[in-house]
């Protein structure tokens, strides 16, 4: 009798000492990661945790953030400089940008300086008041120097019982100078209605009592009194305007003509002067208003010493180191520049970019070359663009642009940009923002699963996920990399957060096998590190998850995992745990059937 051969099946042994990044497509490699948290590439080819960040300064509501000599946020209706506070803002999205020691805040039209503190409006809007005479001359638009304008408030003054008061009994005033008279010594209690006083007052106010009564309780008297304040409205009329802009003069009625464009030649408190013949002699007593305009800008930039900002299908250059001048041309090199594009759609983003300047369309992107107005030229450059909630996900680092386009992710040094987020496919981002250090890149966006943030290694081009959720921008300054979350500004640090949560799920084992495999052993090589913990999970034939291991750590320790896994085509490998953990390999032992 003659009995069957039973054969032994093969035995092998496989180790994966080499981690990638995240791959979504049906083409992975082995090491190649499905779903990630909280880890990094710090260790590579090890697989450790994100990269740790500290808290530089706590605000709420941040909407923006760029690094002048310091670092400028705006957050909470504030503009923050050097974490002081410079400038009452809008609520809202912001942009930002830097033209030498001023920092331009749109769409407010506001700008800091930070050699000076000075704060002002980018826009300059002086109007008249209806009856008061404005005077045109040939050269010239003078306003009388004083008008007064008298504003009264309603007050409560709680003053001690037997205070000495200085008290007047009429006041006239003439051009916002007071006049007192019937000068008398009262007591406090001895007031009564219409005395005049000017207990805490300022120079150009006064108080006149409308009655008086005494607190039972603490024995002093309340004055009830109207505030009155007289103010010199005309006052530093032109103050917001200056030698060089352009500005235009509107509501003349007597002489229409004088409506128009021109450009300030000198100005005074009072009057600015023109070139000749500019106007016809005139006196107007409607409202005069003469304004210095900035377009409504939807994204801006710095470039060749200019505020460049878009406006619709337009784009726009400052006059040359002057952000405050968009409409000045005179044939000259330091002259403002617009020029609108010939193709459908409103510009959304723009950055500076070497030797040219890029401006994106949801459809489409341009390149600007030249340095003055005479040799700027615009030309499409590609198909590629970038969508308005998008508009800051555009970064320049190491010579190219990286940035969120419609078909996914994309770099770009020049010629044809190349898309390096096939790996991601399948995952949606809107409203993204981004930001580098020189070395990642970073981009925070919504997705299906909320908001979160994916990391690119430059040099290997591996992507993880921080599973940091709530960053809203970024920004570089000194090789170092800020993030903006709802609760303020943190730094990027070169080392892991020993306190983060993180998993890892590794694309199936196959073994390049197509047959049944039995797994008699699964070593996890990990270096554990103290108060830390590892799980480890398995999925055969993508079955359910089952733990197979978990380990928590009192000290240093470095472990070998063994893991039993059942006879299956393929396994699955989740691991996950807090603190610190550098996983260098798996190792898998198995005979085919």
């Amino acid at each position: 009798m003659h009995l069957p051969i039973i054969k032994g099946g093969s035995r092998y042994k496989k180790s994966t000492t080499y981690f990638g990044g995240i791959n979504m497509l049906q083409d992975y490699s082995e090491g190649e990661l499905c779903e990630c948290s909280g880890i990094s590439h710090l260790n590579f080819p090890a697989i450790t945790q994100r990269q740790k960040s500290e808290t530089v300064f706590e605000c709420n509501s941040p909407s923006a953030m760029i690094f002048g000599r310091k670092e400028c946020i705006a957050a909470e209706g504030e503009l923050y400089y050097d974490r002081k506070k410079v400038a009452t803002l809008t609520p809202g999205r912001k942009n930002l940008a830097i033209l030498g020691d001023k920092i331009a805040v749109f769409p407010d039209k506001i700008f800091y300086d930070t050699k000076t503190g000075e704060t002002g409006n980018l826009e300059g809007e002086c109007k008249s008041i209806e009856g008061i005479t404005v005077t045109f001359t040939k050269n010239s638009i003078t306003v009388p120097t004083v008008h007064s304008e008298e504003k009264v408030a309603v007050e409560m003054l709680t003053l001690p019982k037997n205070t000495n008061v200085f008290t007047y009994s009429t006041v006239t005033c003439q051009d916002a100078e007071y006049t007192f008279s019937g000068f008398k010594l009262m007591k406090v209690q001895e007031l009564t209605p219409n005395v005049i006083f000017r207990e805490k007052c300022e120079k150009n106010q006064y108080r006149r009592v409308v009655s008086i009564s005494e607190d039972e309780k603490t024995g002093n008297f309340l004055v009830d009194n109207e505030l009155v304040t007289v103010n010199n409205c005309m006052e530093n009329f032109f103050s917001q305007l200056k030698s060089g802009d352009v500005v235009e003069i509107s509501g003349c009625k007597i002489l229409q003509g004088n409506n128009k464009t021109a450009q300030i030649v000198a100005a005074s408190a009072s009057a600015l002067w023109f070139s000749n013949e500019t106007f016809t002699e005139v006196q107007e007593t409607a409202v005069i208003t003469i304004k210095r305009k900035i377009p409504d800008f939807s994204c801006v930039c710095s470039y060749e010493n200019r505020l460049w900002g878009c406006e619709g299908n337009t784009i726009y250059a400052s006059a040359l180191g002057d952000m405050t001048n968009f409409f000045v041309y005179k044939n000259l090199s330091t002259d403002s520049f617009s020029v609108m594009s010939n193709s459908a759609g409103d510009f959304t983003a723009c950055v500076p970019f070497g030797n040219c300047c890029l401006f994106f369309k949801e459809n489409g992107c341009f390149k600007l070359y030249g340095n003055r107005p005479s040799n700027f030229q615009l030309t499409e450059s590609y198909g590629g663009g970038v969508l308005a909630t998008d508009s800051k996900s555009i970064v320049s680092t190491g010579g190219r642009i990286i940035y969120k386009g419609s078909g996914g992710i994309y770099t770009f040094y020049g010629g044809v940009p190349q898309c390096i987020s096939q790996k991601l496919t399948g995952i949606t981002m809107d409203n993204a923002v981004s930001g580098s250090d020189g070395k990642r890149f970073y981009i925070s966006a919504d997705t299906e699963e909320g908001r979160e943030e994916f990391v690119w290694d430059m040099e290997r081009n591996l992507w993880s996920k921080s599973g940091v959720r709530d960053i809203i921008g970024y920004s570089s300054y000194g090789g170092n990399l800020y993030r903006l979350h709802p609760h303020g500004v943190e730094k990027l640090l070169e080392e892991t957060d020993d306190e983060a949560q993180w998993s890892i799920t590794l694309c199936p084992f196959d073994e390049d096998y197509y047959k049944t495999k039995n797994y008699t052993r699964l070593y996890i090589s990990v270096h554990l590190f103290e108060n830390a913990y590892i799980n480890t999970q398995v999925s055969c034939d993508n079955g359910p998850w089952q733990d197979v291991h978990t380990c928590y750590a009192d000290e240093k320790k470095y472990l070998n995992i063994p893991c039993v896994i059942k006879s299956c085509h393929s396994v699955k490998l989740r691991l996950s745990g807090k603190g610190k953990c550098l996983l260098e390999s798996i190792t898998r032992e198995f005979s085919v059937n």
